[in-house]
């Protein structure tokens, strides 16, 4: 697994531990250490997720930053072996 493959997949899983405190959240609104878990990992969803994009480019087309020209279409798409 190259750099790119292994930070996506450690993004993946964060986003994804985010998603399920959010839902347990959902219904134990008052559980303290589920919100510091929540807190947590989103947190270390969104340094990954800066980290990512700083590395290998915008992980959705909301993050594309370039003025001139719309350059999303250039990074690789996950069929390409990249």
């Amino acid at each position: 697994m190259n750099a790119r493959e292994e930070l996506l997949k450690k993004l993946s899983a964060y986003s994804f531990a985010e998603k399920e405190w959010n839902l347990y959240l959902d219904t134990h609104p008052n559980d303290r250490d589920g919100l510091m878990m929540h807190r947590r990992m989103a947190d270390k969803a969104k340094e990954l997720s800066k980290e990512f994009e700083e590395k290998f480019g915008p992980l959705t087309t909301m993050n594309v930053t370039n003025t001139e020209c719309f350059d999303w279409i250039e990074e690789p798409w996950p069929w390409d072996n990249v």
